[in-house]
C-alpha cells in the first residue's frame, strides 16, 4: 500500500508538465463568437468579438515580479482605424483561423483583401497587416495614460502632436497598483508617412500611424520595473516542474520516516519482551 501510494502522489505532480507538454499551452484559444485569447510566460493578448472594434488585438503584459497579474501595454483599435477609407470594424467582411501561435485576421471587401496576422512570440508580439496591392492605413493604438511617448511628456506638446517620422515608438507608463513603472516599445518594418501622440489627463492615451504600403508589421513589447518594494522573481510557469521535484522530495521523506518508525516499533518490541 505503501508503494502504490508513492508511486500515486508522483504519477499525480506530472500531470501539469504532461499537460502543458501534450497540449500546449502557447496557442490561440477561442472563447465566443471571434473572441479568443493566448496565454503566454510573458504575454497575454486577447483578440475581442466581432460586435466590439476595440482590442483587435489588446497586448498585455505579465510582470515577471507579479506574473499573476495582466498589465495592459497598447490596444489595436479596429473601431477608429481605415484602409483606403474604409473603417476596419464597419466596412469589412472579417474571417479569423487561429493556427497555434498565429491568429490569421483577414478583411475582404469586393476591391481589397487584407490579412492580419497576429503573431505571439516569448518575447513579443508582431502584428502584422498584408495585401495584394498597396493600401493606405490609418492605424490607432490605445492605452491610459503613456507618460511619455519617444521622450515627449504632456508639458511638452499639450495639443496633439506629429513626432518625427521613425521605427522606433517607445513609451512609458506608471501602474499604481502594483507601484510599478513600465517600458512599451513598437518597432515598424516599414517608415510611415506620419506618426502623431494625443494627450489626455496627465499623460497620451492615443498614438495614430499612417502609412501607405502593401504590408507593415508592428513588433510589440513592454517591460515592468518595481518601484519601492522588492518582489519575488519566482513564475507561476514554472510549477509544473518543481511539483514534481517536490513530490519526490515528500514522498521520500515520507518512506525515511516510515521506516525509522518501523525500526523504532520492532526496538521497542524487542525490549519489552
Amino acid at each position: 500500500m505503501t508503494a502504490f501510494l508513492a508511486i500515486y502522489i508522483i504519477s499525480l505532480s506530472f500531470v501539469p508538465l504532461v499537460h502543458d507538454t501534450l497540449l500546449s499551452r502557447n496557442a490561440w484559444l477561442g472563447y465566443g463568437t471571434g473572441a479568443y485569447a493566448y496565454q503566454g510566460q510573458n504575454y497575454f493578448v486577447l483578440f475581442n468579438d466581432p460586435y466590439d472594434g476595440s482590442s483587435k488585438p489588446h497586448v498585455q503584459i505579465n510582470p515577471t515580479f507579479a506574473p499573476n497579474d495582466r498589465i495592459p501595454i497598447i490596444e489595436f483599435s479596429d473601431w477608429t482605424s481605415y484602409v483606403d477609407g474604409f473603417n476596419f470594424f464597419n466596412d469589412f467582411n472579417v474571417t479569423i483561423r487561429p493556427a497555434g501561435q498565429t491568429l490569421d485576421v483577414t478583411y475582404s471587401r469586393p476591391d481589397i483583401l487584407l490579412h492580419k496576422f497576429v503573431t505571439a512570440n516569448p518575447n513579443n508580439i508582431t502584428v502584422e497587416m498584408v495585401s495584394d496591392k498597396e493600401f493606405t492605413a490609418h492605424l490607432e493604438l490605445w492605452r491610459w495614460v503613456m507618460t511619455s511617448v519617444n521622450g515627449m511628456t504632456i508639458k511638452d506638446t499639450p495639443k496633439p502632436t506629429q513626432i518625427p517620422i521613425t521605427t522606433q515608438i517607445e513609451f512609458t507608463f506608471q501602474e499604481d497598483s502594483l507601484q510599478s513603472t513600465g517600458t512599451g516599445e513598437i518597432v515598424l518594418s516599414r517608415v510611415p508617412v506620419q506618426i502623431m501622440i494625443w494627450p489626455f489627463e496627465n499623460g497620451f492615451n492615443k498614438i495614430t500611424i499612417d502609412f501607405v504600403n502593401s504590408e507593415m508589421s508592428l513588433t510589440v513589447s513592454g517591460t515592468m520595473t518595481p518601484v519601492g518594494r522588492t518582489y519575488p522573481t519566482w513564475n507561476y510557469w514554472d510549477l509544473p516542474y518543481v511539483l514534481p521535484v517536490v513530490a519526490i522530495l515528500v514522498v521520500a521523506a515520507y518512506l525515511l520516516v516510515d521506516k525509522r518508525g518501523k525500526k523504532n516499533k520492532d526496538r521497542a518490541s524487542r525490549s519489552s519482551r
